[in-house]
């Protein structure tokens, strides 16, 4: 049975025909046909983000993906439709004081649909920005859809989100107010704590001229190849943020040493029971 939280990708793994009954239920699903996109977005979110994201009913694009599963548990389409509409009424929210205060000239906006047109994840680009943001400014995503996966990144980061959507148009406002810290990442483990020195195999993988998702994809098609006695040594372009929640999930371990300009040496272990 297909639920709320069924990572989408996993979706398309398990039920082939998900994809069809996807673009059924809202042309925006069209994305999903483009595979460098699809592997890129499709990990990190899920069948209920994927239906906010495209502005359907959660239950709705539940049921309908259940019923192409041949799934009896589905709710019905009515019932959904008309429970969206009971949660629409008086959903509107009022901009919070912060933006309504803030001059023009303190909003960095970002554009993304050219990029997600070109079949990349713009996640890299919208980083990129919000490391350029000074004190007091906002970030500004504008986009055709809303990105749903983003505001929990932003919020460990200290952000809070805005939105607002308007023809089509998703305008998402990240800020800062005072106060906000942003959370530190959460070291799987501590650089020190991996001696190159201490294994009797290093395997090693250069991803430093792929483009995104194919890094990810090579680093974990090779996870097989660690052993208690070996480690992995990955030569990237950039440090892998998205990588390590993976690596956990699978009882691995990394560290992450810049280099240089676009240089990082990542150490990837098994984790020891």
């Amino acid at each position: 049975m297909i639920t709320r939280d069924m990572k989408i990708s996993k979706l398309l793994e398990e039920y082939p025909g998900s994809l069809e009954a996807l673009i059924r239920v809202s042309p925006h699903f069209r994305k999903l046909e483009n595979k460098m996109l699809r592997k890129a977005l499709a990990g990190r979110v899920t069948v209920e983000q994927a239906a906010r994201v495209a502005g359907v009913d959660p239950d709705y694009l539940l049921s309908e993906l259940n019923r192409s599963a041949g799934s009896t548990a589905a709710v019905t389409a009515e019932a959904a439709e008309t429970e969206a509409a009971e949660k629409a009424e008086g959903s509107a929210e009022e901009k919070p004081e912060y933006l309504r205060n803030l001059s023009p000239g303190k909003i960095v906006a970002l554009d993304v649909r050219p990029i997600l047109d070109s079949g990349k994840d713009p996640l890299k680009d919208i980083f990129s920005k919000v490391k350029e943001l000074n004190e007091g400014e906002a970030l500004l995503i504008i986009n055709t859809f809303e990105p749903v996966p983003l505001y929990s990144r932003m919020k460990d980061k200290g952000f809070t989100h805005y939105t607002e959507t308007e023809g089509g148009i998703w305008k998402v406002y990240f800020f800062r107010e005072k106060g906000s810290v942003e959370k530190e990442e959460e070291a799987t483990i501590s650089p020190a704590a991996i001696n190159i020195n201490d294994y009797e195999n290093i395997i090693e993988v250069d991803v430093h001229d792929l483009p995104a998702p194919e890094p990810m994809v090579k680093i974990l098609e090779n996870l097989y190849r660690i052993d208690d006695r070996s480690v992995m040594l990955v030569h990237h372009h950039r440090e892998p943020n998205l990588l390590y929640p993976r690596l956990e999930e699978r009882g691995y371990a990394a560290s992450c040493t810049r280099l240089g300009e676009e240089s990082y040496q990542i150490l990837i272990v098994k984790k020891k029971v």
